[in-house]
């Protein structure tokens, strides 16, 4: 029995219950989200199994490092893999709400995904950030602050594993200015664009929404 004026802990909600809460959360989202959310899961399925791992992230981190010339061990492709495994953690192992942290079949992928935006808006930016941030000085191997036409060409295609007229119509939607390359702004715009916006002629949409 506690004492008067001490604070009572509010009982946990039962694992079920918050389940099912964000099962609704996502079951509510703007269908295009879905749809984006979707797409997302099949390029981090890297196997086609039908479900995304902690190994597909990290092939996916492992893609990254191929392309843009750096060895699985390199300083730069380490990072890389701590910081998929901290957010993996973050949005998958710590939540209450995902019934299997080691495995997340398509319709899990989607709540854990509705529910970091909803949810946890502005730790979604912050990982945002990091992943974009750490993928666009991969990618601009020669330190000037801009990624060429061929480089994100070849991240849409051997990456993201998109076609080669996807990428290319995402080249031409993203590099508005038609200086032929791209600065962090602007990649860090579409990522966030694509995640978050419901907006379908944000640049991050047009580019990568041909979902």
């Amino acid at each position: 029995m506690a004492l008067t004026g001490e604070a009572v802990a509010a009982p946990r909600p039962d694992a079920a219950v918050t389940i099912a809460a964000a099962e609704r959360l996502a079951a509510a989202q703007d269908p295009y989200l879905r749809r984006k959310q979707l797409w997302m899961f099949e390029v981090l399925d890297d196997d086609g199994d039908g479900a995304v791992t902690p190994g597909d992230t990290m092939q996916f981190a492992h893609r990254l490092a191929r392309l843009t010339g750096h060895a699985q061990d390199s300083p730069r492709a380490q990072q890389m893999v701590a910081t998929v495994n901290r957010i993996w953690h973050a949005l998958v192992v710590k939540p209450a709400w995902v019934p299997d942290p080691k495995r997340l079949d398509a319709e899990q992928f989607v709540v854990v995904m509705a529910n970091s935006v909803a949810e946890t808006p502005d730790k979604t930016l912050q990982y945002i950030g990091v992943v974009t941030n750490l993928a666009f000085a991969m990618a601009d191997d020669d330190h000037d602050g801009r990624v060429t036409r061929d480089e994100a060409i070849r991240l849409g295609t051997e990456v993201l594993r998109v076609d080669r007229n996807h990428a290319e119509h995402a080249w031409e939607v993203l590099d508005a200015d038609a200086d032929g390359h791209l600065g962090y702004a602007e990649v860090l715009m579409a990522v966030t664009d694509f995640i978050t916006s419901l907006d379908p002629r944000a640049p991050g949409n047009l580019a990568l929404g041909r979902v």
